[in-house]
């Protein structure tokens, strides 16, 4: 929510804060609030699936510092923020009437400014380099969680297990050691899990080629993508197909999803 007028009150789990504008409060997606404003506020709120979110940072440079700023709450009311402000809200506008009045391009452009308005959340919360890196990486559940977390975002680049390492600034070693202590896999394991999960909700959900399907996975050798997915489900990526295919024609329609 940016408030650019007057006051707005926020509760969520039993936190009441009182706005006064200029203010930008961030909620992550996971906490339930109400914003309440006052007779003549003037403000722009904006709402969006986390999945969307993720999406979206994925391809960033800075894509786990936007994860960081974007899965804690913020408040942001200083002088800082009145520098931003107008760019700020320049941005909502845009995609308030891009929901309104949708033209070509429209989802890029969403997107584009989504990005935008994480990079300003960013830039206005605690600058990282005041932070230690022991801090930013905690123990070893944080580090897990966190290799998790760029894992969402990099799965499909193809990224080492040396690359995540260095990226959360601890030793291969040292990242397979609290993985395995907490997840009870390694780190390679998790990330071809999560390759193998998506591969699977692509073949059953989508009529795409098998091998298109691998090349949006990551996998430029279709002849890989077979023996890779063959390794963990014991069948080609067609074959897999077919056999998903099969079970749900002889159970017969499903009304799960009907009102």
């Amino acid at each position: 929510m940016l408030l650019q007028g007057d006051r707005a009150t926020a509760s969520w789990q039993g936190t009441t804060a009182t706005l006064e504008a200029p203010a930008l409060l961030w909620l992550p997606g996971n906490i339930d609030a109400v914003i309440e404003v006052s007779a003549g506020a003037n403000g722009l709120l904006i709402s969006m699936d986390d999945d969307l979110l993720i999406k979206i940072v994925a391809g960033s440079a800075e894509a786990l510092d936007l994860r960081r700023a974007t899965d804690r709450f913020a408040l942001i009311e200083s002088e800082s923020l009145i520098a931003q402000l107008e760019t700020i809200a320049s941005s909502c506008r845009s995609i308030e009437s891009e929901l309104r009045n949708p033209g070509h391009g429209g989802a890029t452009l969403i997107s584009s400014h989504i990005l935008m308005l994480c990079l300003h959340l960013w830039r206005l919360g605690t600058p990282r380099e005041s932070q230690p890196e022991s801090a930013a990486r905690g123990g070893g559940v944080a580090l897990v969680g966190n290799f998790l977390q760029m894992v969402e975002l990099h799965y499909r680049d193809g990224w080492t297990v040396a690359r995540y390492a260095a990226m959360l600034g601890v030793t291969s070693d040292k990242l397979h050691a609290h993985c395995q202590r907490e997840k009870g896999s390694g780190p390679r394991a998790i990330i071809h899990e999560r390759l193998v999960r998506e591969a699977c909700a692509r073949l059953e959900q989508l009529d795409l080629p098998v091998e298109q399907i691998g090349y949006g996975l990551g996998f430029r050798d279709p002849a890989y993508f077979n023996r890779f997915f063959r390794k963990y489900r014991g069948a080609s990526p067609g074959l897999y197909r077919r056999q998903i295919r099969l079970e749900h024609a002889r159970s017969g329609p499903s009304y799960a999803a009907w009102p």
